[in-house]
């Protein structure tokens, strides 16, 4: 018997024989230890927070004020559950049972809502989820207590309810499935145990059959490849031994892999077409600009409501400002392939876009030949270096320009960063530039609320508007679009 087996064998259990981790904590619950809770509220990342409402006599002692988390759950619920962690001040736990239902709860579309981690409020009205984002947005901007934006009446004159589509399933353009590999169950067999994403508050998989929110087209493709990847795994051909790199004493070991499904425009008949390899080359068409990019580059994933964003932005970004001029020139940072630059193009006298990713300045570049769009030009480098290092841009029939030289009273920028949102140092930058305007696009609301408080506080600027989008329905990513005017229009 191996070391590992006897410490299996050691190893407490519950009641049931279920083994308890070796690092749970047992007090103030035992391991799967069930109990009533009452939910309060939702959290930030969309799981319920509750008190205990139970009087069983076998309830252990716990101290005043103990919190339960629990997912899948709704304010006002009373529902039964199982505790799987105890912390300093509250246990995690697995929903069981729901005794009494809130009125927003609905049938979740899909078998897995609340085992698969990929989708949060599948049991929730889609008019409930975006409330929950709207108010997410606006929690978010009240705790940064921006100057003139510290009262939720200052936040909520400003801040629009989240925005979406009717498609709240079949929506999603690109999945990204994982497996593990390939176990061995005879001389000369192995299977797959799952084929999915993981499981909710786990890094194990939960094997997904299909996904509801991606598209049709997608989820037959994914069907397809299933029983393949099956059938290679039994017979062998999915064992791909490979050492760790940061392990360089490991074994040699058998890993799995990530998958790719995304639906790039119809080809010429009409039929759907599906990407599998991310260095395969895609087009998506939004808004009349056709954009190529490698499939494993970023580009937003749901069709439907990215135009909703694209218009968005362009109407912010074109809007007169105080004194009635309208902007004339845009500078697009974190641009990646070209989405906002390109569509807003026909707009403006010059457009000029910086990515980090030289792959994607590429693309962007491409793109805007492609589409007979000649007044935008595509920087690779950092978003800081459009102001420190401001590129000399040269347009046909125009004199050669200098970004530095933009008239700040018509230049927009916008910005849609990753999720960490902008660094210091472009903030910096940015405040020193004082473009007129500035669109702030954001996958990451909490990170630009963050960014809001420099814009406002430092950089001179006011809240024009908010705008959520649920860009994500059945989940609880959040897009948020904010413009910031400067308050001195003066051209500098």
């Amino acid at each position: 018997m191996s070391a590992s087996q006897g410490a299996d064998e050691q190893r407490a259990t519950t009641s049931d024989g279920t083994v308890i981790p070796l690092k749970f904590v047992s007090k103030p619950f035992p391991y799967h230890f069930q109990l009533k809770v009452r939910v309060d509220t939702l959290s930030d990342m969309g799981s319920g927070q509750g008190h205990i409402e139970d009087d069983s006599e076998n309830l252990p002692t716990y101290p005043e004020g103990w919190g339960i988390r629990v997912p899948s759950v709704l304010p006002g619920e009373l529902v039964v559950v199982k505790i799987f962690k105890n912390m300093d001040d509250y246990s995690e736990a697995d929903l069981v049972e729901v005794l009494e239902k809130s009125q927003d709860r609905v049938a979740p579309g899909c078998p897995l809502a609340g085992k698969c981690g990929g989708c949060q409020f599948q049991h929730m009205r889609i008019e409930v989820q975006r409330q929950w984002k709207t108010d997410y947005v606006q929690k978010g901007l009240l705790e940064q207590k921006i100057e003139g934006y510290a009262k939720v009446e200052e936040i909520n004159a400003k801040l629009s309810p989240a925005a979406g589509t009717d498609e709240i399933y079949g929506y999603r353009s690109k999945i990204t499935p994982h497996y593990e590999a390939p176990v061995k169950v005879g001389d000369e067999e192995y299977t797959l145990e799952a084929i999915g994403f993981q499981q909710t508050m786990t890094r194990r998989l939960v094997d997904v059959e299909e996904c509801p929110i991606a598209t049709l087209a997608i989820n037959d493709k994914y069907k397809e490849t299933r029983i393949d990847l099956h059938k290679q795994a039994k017979e062998g051909l999915l064992n791909n031994k490979k050492k760790r790199k940061r392990h360089r004493r490991s074994k040699n070991k058998d890993l799995g892999a990530t998958l790719l499904f995304r639906q790039a425009d119809n080809d010429a008949d009409g039929n759907p077409v599906i990407v599998t390899d991310n260095t395969e080359y895609m087009t998506t068409t939004v808004k009349g600009v056709t954009f190529r990019y490698q499939a494993g580059n970023f580009f937003q994933n749901n069709n439907f409501v990215i135009p909703l964003m694209v218009d968005a932005v362009l109407n912010a970004a074109i809007a007169p400002n105080a004194s009635g001029k309208v902007p004339s020139h845009l500078i697009d940072c974190y641009c990646g392939s070209g989405l906002f630059a390109l569509t807003a193009a026909s707009k403006f006298k010059v457009c000029v876009g910086i990515e980090v990713q030289e792959k994607a300045i590429e693309e962007a570049t491409y793109n805007a030949k492609e589409n007979g769009i000649d007044n935008c030009k595509f920087v690779a480098a950092s978003a800081e270096a459009i102001f420190t290092s401001p590129p000399k841009v040269q347009i046909e029939g125009q004199v050669e320009q200098n970004v530095g030289d933009f008239p700040r009273d018509q230049t927009v920028v916008v910005v849609d960063p990753p999720r960490k949102g902008c660094s210091g140092k472009f903030l910096e930058q940015l405040y020193s530039y004082k473009p007129q305007r500035v669109v702030y696009m954001s996958c990451g609301p909490a990170t630009q609320a963050r960014d809001a408080k420099g814009i406002v506080e430092i950089g001179g600027y006011d809240i024009v508007s908010i705008q959520p989008f649920d860009l994500f329905p059945q989940t609880k990513h959040i897009e948020c679009l904010m413009i910031f005017e400067r308050r001195d229009i003066e051209n500098k």
